[in-house]
């Protein structure tokens, strides 16, 4: 090996580094949008699979997509969008009680309690606060609506080029990457069994509590059932939360309202059906899926949350359960080399 072959690899490593973080900056801005497209191919690539061995790669990708937005994700944004009006319907249903009688309620707890008189002139400067940040978050939505356009565009291409190359993909990371084929086979199984746990089972768990929980809200008589039910179905999706924080101010309401009866009648559903309903659907639904250590998957929900937003749901426990995977390569390859 001559001084100019070193010399030509130095170069070769430095400028691949230089390229990689420069690919990486401009990855970064539209993460999310890959990440959502990845997560839609990889529960759409049964069906896409089934579809290539009969039409083609480029033709079943295509289909997928096109099935995909028309069966998914259209009714999906309308189902929001019904749940949005929905939920402007139930703030304005909510009675009020008299506002002078309540003021005057709360100044005397307040009193009571030690706190400082609120004069109506500070009342009116909250007021103006909250109504200032309010119109600022609204400006601030409609500003957003050029990048979710480039948004859904990117999570569009993504899908539809991660369905029709994806095992491409896979070929090129098991010949170019640094590990060899085995431990890349196996961190690819356990990625899919990491991915199938956080996103399949626990959007299955979630679907059907928000399911369950809206036909106990029919039955005592609440209106609006497609925001009960999507908010069950988001409350659901978090740890320690779930349905339990709709099922029960529901029954608190019905039973502070007159609705004893019903009151009781929904307590006792949410407690044994609801929530009983995750003992038996999760083991089912993660059968097949990695089994996350109850603590790694609250810290891996609310910390993916924090950095990568809604998405973090999906990834913050993926991420942590990969890092964990890594650190059992790396044990198994210390001790291979032990014995050796």
């Amino acid at each position: 090996m001559t001084d100019g072959d070193d010399a030509s690899r130095t170069a070769l490593r430095a400028l691949a580094l230089a390229v990689g973080a420069l690919s990486v900056l401009i990855v970064v801005p539209l993460f999310q949008a890959v990440v959502l497209g990845g997560l839609l191919a990889y529960l759409a690539a049964p069906v896409n699979e089934r579809l290539a061995r009969r039409v083609g790669a480029t033709a079943a990708a295509l289909a997928t997509t096109v099935a995909t937005l028309a069966v998914v994700v259209a009714p999906l944004a309308l189902l929001v969008g019904v749940a949005v009006d929905q939920a402007v319907s139930v703030v304005r249903g909510v009675e009020i009680p008299d506002t002078d009688s309540l003021a005057v309620g709360l100044r005397e707890w307040l009193g009571a309690a030690g706190v400082p008189a609120i004069s109506a002139g500070s009342l009116g400067d909250l007021g103006g606060i909250v109504l200032g940040g309010i119109t600022g978050q609204i400006t601030g939505a409609v500003g957003l609506l050029p990048t979710v356009a480039v948004g859904a565009v990117v999570t569009l291409f993504a899908f539809f080029y991660l369905l029709r190359d994806g095992d491409a993909l896979l070929a090129w990371v098991r010949a170019n990457g640094p590990l060899d084929a085995s431990t890349t086979d196996e961190l690819l199984r356990r990625t899919d069994d990491l991915l199938w746990a956080a996103v399949v089972g626990n959007v299955v768990v979630a679907a059907l509590q928000a399911v369950l929980t809206v036909l106990g809200l029919v039955v005592v008589g609440f209106d609006d059932i497609v925001f009960w039910g999507v908010l069950t179905f988001v409350l659901s999706l978090l740890p320690l939360i779930g349905a339990s924080f709709v099922w029960i101010p529901a029954a608190g309401y019905l039973a502070v309202t007159g609705g004893t009866v019903a009151a009781a009648g929904l307590a006792v559903y949410g407690a044994v059906v609801v929530s009983g309903s995750d003992n038996v659907v999760r083991p089912l639904a993660m059968r097949r899926g990695a089994r996350l250590n109850p603590a790694l998957l609250v810290v891996g929900i609310f910390g993916g949350i924090a950095v990568f937003g809604f998405l973090g749901l999906f990834v913050g426990p993926v991420v942590l359960g990969l890092g964990k995977t890594l650190v059992e390569l790396l044990a198994a390859d210390r001790d291979g080399a032990r014995g050796s």
